[in-house]
């Protein structure tokens, strides 16, 4: 069964909610999906070699296709 690590993080500006699955075996990345901290829909997913460098794409690319102020004006 795959081990999912859950944090809290604040990046660039924002504060997100990140799951952080097990390192792959067969790619040696790790999973990531990140949300906005309390908004449950819009999450982004990505991978990366290390849990930081997994993070960071992420986050990025959430950041890039669902900015914070647009995903406000849903809720």
């Amino acid at each position: 069964m795959e081990k999912i690590t859950k944090k809290q993080i604040h990046m660039y500006g924002y504060d997100f909610e990140v799951y952080i699955s097990e390192k792959d075996f067969i790619t040696g990345k790790y999973r990531v999906t990140v949300n906005y901290l309390g908004y449950p829909d819009h999450i982004s997913i990505d991978y990366g070699y290390t849990e930081q460098e997994a993070i960071d794409r992420t986050v990025r690319k959430v950041l890039t296709s669902s900015p914070l102020e647009a995903i406000k004006n849903i809720y």
